[in-house]
Formats: structure tokens, C-alpha cells, sequence
């Protein structure tokens, strides 16, 4: 896409999941894989939106459920393997980050990407901006913010004691 000056507009690609049937998205840089659950092992004493720990060619990774985590969850029961886990790299580790579905990857211009304003009262801190494309408003999420540092700190600490 060509913007007035001739210059070629940025493009980004986002990876888009749905979960309890609204749209998020998180850019592709950050999305190592997106893989089934296999087997998932729950584990007590772990953040509310941890639903356990699976095993990745050898690697155990902590899966949090973003419906749970973005309190949008109304059910306990959960089919697990009907849904996807985006395999995200943080830092020096990885996370899973369960969704009920991924739909596409989008190639966007830079220009549909809108910084998100914190509302009042919203904890939505990682919510980074709003890609408004052909009438769909799709929050982008930032999965550097996704987690807490008590959050963060918890799992490190699960991490450990797992080796």
C-alpha cells in the first residue's frame, strides 16, 4: 500500500484468536508456534488463570487461559482440545496461552494499528492498540504485559521447582 508521497506503508502481520467469541490479537513476532494440548497436568497453589502445565518436546510450559485471564470465562468446564495454545516467547522462556481458536494471520498497514487509551476503571494495561480494519475493531494485545509480575514471579518460581 502506497501512501500520497508514493512511500510503501509499513505492514505488520498480527495472529488473530478468538475467545468466548471476540476477536484479540497478538503480533506474529511474539508467536513461536500454535500447537493442541496433548496432555494438560493441573498443578495446585498456581495463579487463577494457570490451568496447568504441558509438555513441549521435552519442555514443560505453564498454560494460561486468557479467557480466564481477561475475565471473560464463563464456564469451568473446558474442552480442551478443542482449543489452541499460542506458544508465546518471553524474555529467556516460553508460555502457553490458551484460546478457544485461531482464526488467520493478517498482513495490516501500520496506519490501522491505534494506540489504545486506558479507560477509566479497566484494567486492560495490556491492551497496546486497536487495529480498526474494514469495520472490525481488534484489540492487539502486548504479551510482554499479559502477566503480573507476581504473576511472572510464580511461574518462575513453578519453573524451578518442576527441573
Amino acid at each position: 500500500m502506497n501512501d500520497r508521497t508514493g512511500v510503501k506503508e509499513s505492514e505488520l502481520q498480527l495472529v488473530v484468536f478468538t475467545i468466548e467469541g471476540q476477536e484479540f490479537a497478538l503480533h506474529i513476532a511474539s508467536v513461536r508456534e500454535i500447537i493442541h494440548i496433548s496432555k494438560l497436568v493441573v498443578l495446585p497453589d498456581t495463579p487463577l488463570a494457570m490451568v496447568g502445565i504441558i509438555n513441549v518436546r521435552g519442555t514443560v510450559l505453564p498454560i494460561i487461559d486468557l479467557g480466564r485471564r481477561f475475565s471473560l470465562k464463563q464456564k469451568t468446564e473446558q474442552d480442551f482440545a478443542a482449543q489452541k495454545v499460542l506458544l508465546v516467547e518471553m524474555e529467556d522462556s516460553m508460555i502457553g496461552y490458551l484460546v478457544d481458536n485461531v482464526s488467520e494471520v493478517l498482513q495490516v498497514p501500520g496506519s490501522s494499528l491505534n494506540p489504545f487509551q486506558k479507560l477509566s476503571g479497566s484494567d486492560s494495561g495490556f491492551i497496546d492498540s486497536i487495529c480498526n480494519l474494514e469495520g472490525r475493531l481488534i484489540p492487539v494485545i502486548d504479551s510482554d504485559k499479559l502477566l503480573t509480575g507476581k504473576e511472572t514471579e510464580q511461574l518462575e518460581s513453578l519453573a524451578k521447582e518442576e527441573i
